[in-house]
């Protein structure tokens, strides 16, 4: 069932490990293949939303269906879909409860840049540089700390 359809949708961070898996998933497929199958992958149930996540990841992010744009740029259609997320779930191994900050170097978020000859796959470096949301902002506070701070 399609993202429309079902009108919520999981983004699945996969890490280095996972690069060859989720290749097959960037390919235009259509809507009634099974990318789990094509890829290979296998697939981790959502704690809100019926549609699942990719198992193996080091995080998810449940999201509820906002909005589809559907856009062409140089005769070449896109489109962006913006959701809400309801759920975010970090493995354990990845997140630290004392300051709720990621061990990227553990999790190797698999990123990807472009060159004018195709893809180059690669992973974060932690740069063990810390600066507050208000760090942002002309007189250093953040105007939404009461919404994340107690």
């Amino acid at each position: 069932m399609t993202t429309r359809a079902r009108e919520e949708f999981v983004i699945s961070l996969p890490g280095m490990d996972l690069a060859d898996k989720v290749m097959p998933t960037a390919k235009f497929v259509p809507p009634e293949v099974n990318e789990y199958e094509l890829a290979g992958l296998d697939e981790k149930p959502s704690q809100i939303i019926e549609t699942p996540g990719v198992e193996g990841c080091y995080a998810w992010m449940e999201c509820k269906l906002h909005n589809i744009i559907a856009e062409e740029y140089d005769n070449f259609p896109y489109a962006m879909v913006v959701g809400k997320v309801v759920h975010l779930e970090v493995r354990d191994d990845i997140y630290n409860v004392e300051d709720g900050s990621w061990d990227v170097d553990k999790a190797q978020p698999l990123m990807m840049t472009e060159s004018n000859q195709g893809m180059h796959f690669c992973t974060v470096k932690d740069m063990d540089w810390f600066e507050p949301y208000g760090a942002m902002f002309p007189n250093g506070k953040d105007p939404l700390a009461g919404l994340y701070e107690d």
